[in-house]
């Protein structure tokens, strides 16, 4: 006899959303479903995300999947995941159908501790990029965290989910009700921890993931720049170290330990990554690291393993997000791995007790483009044409020519019959 709960999970899923042919479904969570589809008009396939809500909700989520529209097109970027369309379904929801990245995201990675140390940090420096383009653009993402980066099966880094970004201005979460403002006394550290937790596990009215927000977004502030960057190195804390730098048993600890406490560094992380990682994640945004590559850059400079690996790091970090800043990205390489290894301390080795993937990642295309255009011989119409040579036959011609005429009339003179 067949499952009916499962006859009725299967008749849940839709065949069609807007224009879009359902596949499979590829992910799901408590707000809504991912679905992998096919365009039929230009045959491609997206990924759409669908969110079943209703009401004043359904509104929202609208507006934020138009949001998240808007900023793709704004941004146009390699390493940001683009956005094709939005739109509702009556029955179904608001879907948003965006680019399909076949891999897997970088939480993933971290729970499997499959990636090695290059390739995380070359991850990470792709994921600033794109980071750092929408800073450019005064755009704040708001909800840094591992399960919003992608890594496809080519190696390309993605970040995705903008639908809660602001333009500066417009951050504050106080402003928009969704979290109390910053109570006069932080002592009852506990108890306001404890009613924040169940507000967001509750209503999830909170903007983001509490796990790797800042102290001062917690408190109700305005997301900015800084509390992007300091999401951004509690992403790469826990990549590194296969931990969070805040750490607990739920919701409510992580929370308290936020507000309260320092960092928690791993007893086996060397004291130069470990200072990295304190001054990032400073609880006052005025002590953290001003701009994204500053922090790379350090990070860089304090991780184990040889100087020919941070010397290739540091090449991947100075190119330019248009690919002009360096010729070539070297690609990672089993081989590289063996000297790597052996001059590894155990921070590395934590993120390596199984088999690395073996991740070639993409060049920028356009600095593939470079690559090519630098490398090949331009011929232009004069090329091969000495001019140089051209005129010393002239010279040489002239030069002659006086000779003959100076010889001709003493030559008449001359009695050749003796």
């Amino acid at each position: 006899m067949n499952d009916p709960r499962l006859e009725s999970n299967l008749m849940s899923d839709p065949k069609t959303i807007g224009r879009y042919l359902v596949i499979r479904p590829i992910g799901s969570g408590g707000m809504g479903t991912v679905y992998l589809a096919e365009d039929p008009m230009l045959k491609r396939r997206v990924a759409i995300k669908v969110v079943k809500v209703a009401g004043e909700a359904r509104n929202q989520a609208m507006l934020r999947f138009r949001r998240e529209a808007e900023i793709s097109a704004q941004l146009n970027h390699p390493n940001v995941v683009t956005v094709f369309d939005v739109g509702v379904e009556e029955e179904i929801g608001p879907f948003l159908a965006m680019e399909y990245v076949e891999g897997k995201s970088l939480g993933k990675h971290i729970k499997e501790k499959n990636l090695d140390l290059e390739t995380s940090v070359r991850v990470l420096i792709q994921a600033m990029r794109a980071l750092r383009a929408a800073h450019r653009q005064a755009i704040v993402h708001r909800d840094i965290k591992p399960d919003n980066i992608l890594l496809s099966e080519e190696g390309r880094a993605k970040l995705m989910d903008f639908g809660i970004a602001r333009t500066l201005g417009h951050m504050s979460l106080a402003s928009e009700g969704l979290l109390d403002p910053e109570p006069e006394e932080i002592q009852e550290v506990t108890g306001y921890a404890q009613t924040l937790a169940l507000r967001l596990t509750v209503t999830g009215d909170f903007l983001g993931s509490p796990a790797y927000a800042p102290p001062e977004v917690l408190k109700g502030g305005e997301g900015t720049p800084a509390s992007d960057r300091y999401s951004f190195a509690a992403t790469a804390f826990e990549l590194l170290s296969g931990q969070l730098p805040h750490p607990g048993s739920g919701l409510t600890e992580i929370i308290i330990h936020i507000l309260q406490d320092p960092v928690a560094i791993p007893p086996d992380m060397s004291p130069r990554l470990a200072g990295v990682f304190q001054r990032a994640l400073s609880s006052d945004p005025e002590d953290r690291h001003t701009t994204l590559p500053e922090f790379m850059e350090e990070l860089i400079d304090a991780l184990p393993g040889t100087a020919h690996l941070r010397a290739k790091l540091f090449g991947a970090l100075t190119q330019e997000d248009d690919g002009s800043g360096m010729v070539s990205v070297s690609r990672f390489r089993a081989s590289d791995q063996a000297p790597l290894a052996a001059a590894q301390g155990t921070t590395g080795s934590r993120l390596r007790q199984s088999q690395p993937v073996k991740i070639d990642l993409a060049e920028d295309p356009v600095a593939s483009y470079l690559t090519t255009i630098r490398r090949r011989p331009i011929h232009s119409p004069e090329e091969g044409t000495d001019w140089g040579r051209v005129l010393k036959w002239v010279v040489l011609l002239f030069l002659l020519l006086q000779l003959f005429w100076w010889l001709v009339p003493f030559l008449a003179r001359f009695d050749w019959n003796g």
